[in-house]
């Protein structure tokens, strides 16, 4: 069983090399590709859209983008292996040319499930996972208002498949802060320093708007986040959040999280760590985790990706320990495939660990 799982991840990688990926910063603009991908000259269409950029709608201001993301894993139960239409995701943005921005991003989750002698799209589900819109002062005041990412650590800011380098997202970004705060946000460039001081301040004041079903939101929350470059390649960030859940509003907690980038040349090193406390256990440590994570290049287009994460949920009595090795190969800016292999050791909550393998695609 374990042999056929593996021949279908090797298949999916090799056979479904066709467009699915997007961006995902505070600011959210489409990845760059190739001037010469093709004769614009020859195809009316190619003036308008290149892949990975979005199709400008006429003179209205208006951009139509997204990425989709398809994987494959072994699941760990008598079924042995599962594939998925993970994510179409569709983007929506205006830019007058002026102070007024606005964006949006709607998700459809788990549209396809194929897992031996099983098909099913009764998991499917569609999530807002943005809408805002932003008002922009000057470089140091821009001002944000609607549904938008949890500005927490940078993996949260920048998920979107065809931006990171692995498959499964780390754990300490998963569950221990929700993802999305419905509110409003100060944010912009301090003139401090040689590349300047990035912050965000924010609230979030009630309910989010449309959440995912079976996804724990914030019922009130207020943070911030800093991300300063001490030099080229390198940042540093932190970041603070004081919030109540939905489901436990009479339990106040407090999250504190450090991230650091450093590139040199075609390597990169990033780690993050996070701490949450909870009033109900007097400032004692209710979750933490973190992770360090090499990228180095092998080919031109083809990287290694090596990972390592601590994670202690709220009720498990060990520390958890998960490694991850893999590949990652960018067909092109907009193309991106990946394969890797976790481990996870003391595994008290049930990560499934063994073979992942995924395509994304950035519209």
């Amino acid at each position: 069983m374990i042999v056929r799982s593996r021949l279908l991840l090797a298949t999916l990688l090799l056979c479904l090399a066709a467009p699915v990926a997007a961006q995902d910063p505070v600011d959210a603009t489409p990845a760059e590709v190739p001037a010469d991908a093709g004769d614009a000259r020859l195809d009316p269409l190619a003036q308008r859209y290149r892949l990975g950029q979005g199709y400008r709608l006429g003179e209205s201001g208006f951009t139509l983008g997204g990425y989709g993301v398809a994987s494959v894993q072994e699941t760990g139960t008598s079924e042995d292996w599962a594939a998925r239409l993970d994510a179409l995701s569709a983007f929506l943005w205006w830019d007058g040319g002026a102070r007024w921005q606005l964006f949006s991003e709607l998700e459809l989750a788990d549209a396809l499930v194929l897992s031996p002698g099983r098909s099913t799209t009764d998991d499917a589900h569609v999530i807002l996972e943005r809408l805002y819109v932003d008002y922009v002062l000057a470089d140091a005041a821009k001002f944000r208002l609607g549904k938008f990412l949890t500005p927490v650590g940078h993996w949260n800011l920048s998920h979107a498949e065809p931006l990171v380098w692995t498959t499964s997202r780390p754990l300490i970004t998963e569950s221990t802060f929700p993802t999305n705060a419905t509110g409003a946000m100060l944010y912009g460039l301090l003139p401090v320093g040689d590349e300047g001081l990035e912050y965000s301040l924010w609230g979030s004041p009630g309910e989010e708007l449309f959440p995912e079903q079976g996804v724990d939101t914030f019922r009130e929350a207020f943070g911030g986040h800093l991300r300063y470059t001490l030099r080229p390649g390198l940042r540093l960030g932190l970041s603070y959040v004081d919030f109540e859940l939905d489901t436990s509003s009479d339990e106040r907690r407090n999250l504190y999280g450090v991230d650091v980038q450093a590139a040199w040349r075609r390597f990169e090193l990033s780690a993050e760590w996070a701490r949450r406390v909870t009033n109900l256990d007097d400032g004692r440590r209710d979750e933490e985790g973190g992770y360090l994570q090499l990228v180095a290049p092998l080919a031109q287009r083809l990287y290694a990706v090596g990972r390592y994460e601590r994670f202690q949920q709220s009720d498990a009595a060990r520390d958890l320990t998960l490694y991850i090795a893999g590949f990652n190969y960018r067909v092109q800016p907009a193309v991106v495939l990946k394969a890797e292999y976790g481990r996870a050791t003391n595994n008290d909550i049930g990560v499934v660990d063994g073979l992942k393998a995924s395509i994304a695609v950035l519209f």
